[in-house]
C-alpha cells in the first residue's frame, strides 16, 4: 500500500505569522518551526507505516518546496524537494497510490483561518469549481480523485478540518490549532500533536474503505477571482480563459487535472 503526503506549513503546528514559514531575511524562527513542519510529517509516515503502508512518498509543497530536510524525514520514506514542479503540490501522485494525506494545510482565499490564501495571497481572491469554492485542500484532492485516490487525512487548523470534512468523504482530520484570527491561534503542545497525526493517520488507513475519491462533475467551470483587475488581465493571455468580469475569468475543463494545470498557469501569469 502506497500513500502520499503533500505537506504545506501554514498548517503546521504552532505556525501563526508568515515570518514563521519564510526563510527570508525578515524571517522569525523560521528554522524551528521547519524543523517542526518535519516532525509533523514523520509523525503521519509512522502512522502509515505502522497501518501497513508499504512506501510513503512526501512532497513537500510549501513556498520554494525546500523547507523539509532530507536527513530529517522518516528514513523509509522518500522526499521530492524544490521548485518549480510540473504538478506542484502533488508533483508525483499518480494511481499507484492508495491514499492522499495533507499535512499542515491551511484553509481557503477569504476564510477565517491562519493565514488563509488559495496559492497566492497576493493575486487570487478565491477559486470556484462548478460554483463551489474550493481552497489548497479541494484543488488537489480534486487532482488525487482524477487517479482514482482519495483524501484519508487533512491535518491543520479547525478551519482547514471543516471545509475538508464538509467536502471529502471519509476523510480524518487532525485540529492542530484553533484559528482566533488570520495572524492568531491557539495552539496545541508539538508533542501532543504528533500523538494525535500518527494516531489518525493509521486510523484514516485502517478505515480507508469507506472514503471515496473526491470526483467534480464533468466538464468542469472553473472560475478565478482576482484581487484586481490588472491580475485578470495578466492571466487572460491565455487563450482558454474568457472574461466574466472585471477581475474574474472563466473556462471550461474536461477533467480535473486540467483544470489544476490551467488554473495555476492563471495564478503564475497573474503574479508576473
Amino acid at each position: 500500500m502506497n500513500v502520499y503526503v503533500s505537506v504545506d506549513m501554514e498548517g503546521i503546528s504552532g505556525v501563526a505569522d508568515w515570518r514563521q514559514t519564510d526563510p527570508g531575511k525578515d524571517s522569525e524562527d523560521y528554522d524551528h518551526f521547519r524543523a517542526l513542519m518535519a516532525q509533523d510529517v514523520n509523525a503521519a509516515v509512522e502512522g502509515a507505516l505502522a497501518a501497513g503502508a508499504t512506501g510513503v512518498l512526501v512532497n513537500d509543497s510549501h513556498g520554494s518546496m525546500r523547507n523539509v530536510l532530507v536527513t530529517a524525514i522518516h528514513p523509509r520514506a522518500e522526499l521530492i524537494s524544490g521548485s518549480p514542479k510540473r504538478m506542484s503540490m502533488v508533483e508525483g501522485l499518480d494511481a499507484s497510490f492508495q491514499a492522499v494525506f495533507m499535512v499542515g494545510y491551511h484553509s481557503r482565499a477569504g476564510s477565517p483561518g491562519v493565514l488563509n490564501h488559495t496559492y497566492s495571497s497576493r493575486v487570487l481572491a478565491e477559486c470556484r469549481f462548478n460554483d463551489r469554492p474550493l481552497g489548497e485542500t479541494g484543488l488537489n484532492a480534486a487532482v488525487a480523485g482524477h487517479f482514482g485516490v482519495p483524501v484519508l487525512l487533512v491535518t491543520g487548523d479547525d478551519v482547514v478540518a471543516r471545509e475538508a470534512a464538509d467536502l471529502l468523504t471519509g476523510v480524518r482530520t487532525v485540529v492542530v490549532k484553533q484559528a482566533l484570527g488570520r495572524y492568531a491561534a491557539r495552539c496545541l503542545h508539538p508533542e501532543r500533536t504528533r500523538d494525535l497525526i500518527r494516531e489518525a493517520a493509521g486510523d484514516a488507513l485502517a478505515a480507508r474503505a469507506g472514503a471515496r475519491p473526491y470526483l467534480p462533475d464533468l466538464p468542469l467551470r472553473v472560475e478565478l477571482d482576482f484581487n484586481d483587475s490588472g491580475h485578470a488581465e495578466a492571466a487572460e493571455l491565455l487563450p482558454a480563459f474568457e472574461r466574466t468580469g472585471e477581475r474574474t475569468l472563466a473556462f471550461t475543463a474536461a477533467d480535473a487535472l486540467y483544470a489544476y494545470r490551467m488554473a495555476r498557469v492563471a495564478i503564475r501569469l497573474a503574479a508576473i
